[in-house]
């Protein structure tokens, strides 16, 4: 069975998933995408298939400590982003479930950091 350590960052890897999954019903691509001139649909497909090789890279690496580090700083950026982004007419996570993967994500990223830090 996991450490508590591991247990934590496992939970925040799968807060990260979950808002991604999010991001497709928030229709997320249309803020990243929207500068391309892409049709919706393929921005759509783009930013969906995108999270192939993303997901990949982050299964592949979930025991590699510097990668761990990687993603709990990461995790704080991105909601760090999230809020000063808030406001944007293109981000529409306005609303509880979707804050709650956002930083969910981001305080276990600091509790997994805390954690290591501990030894």
């Amino acid at each position: 069975m996991p450490d508590l350590t591991n247990l934590v960052f496992l939970a925040a890897i799968a807060f990260l998933f979950v808002h991604e999954l999010d991001a497709i019903q928030q229709h997320e691509w249309r803020f990243f995408f929207a500068w391309t001139g892409l049709s919706d649909a393929a921005a759509y497909q783009l930013f969906t298939a995108l999270h192939v090789p993303l997901f990949i890279a982050i299964l592949a690496n979930l025991q590699t400590r510097s990668v761990q580090i990687g993603l709990d700083l990461f995790l704080i950026v991105h909601a760090v982003l999230h809020t000063l982004l808030r406001n944007h007419p293109l981000i529409t996570f306005n609303n509880g479930v979707s804050r709650l993967w956002i930083y969910g994500a981001a305080l276990l990223g600091v509790v997994h950091l805390a954690l290591l830090q501990a030894g």
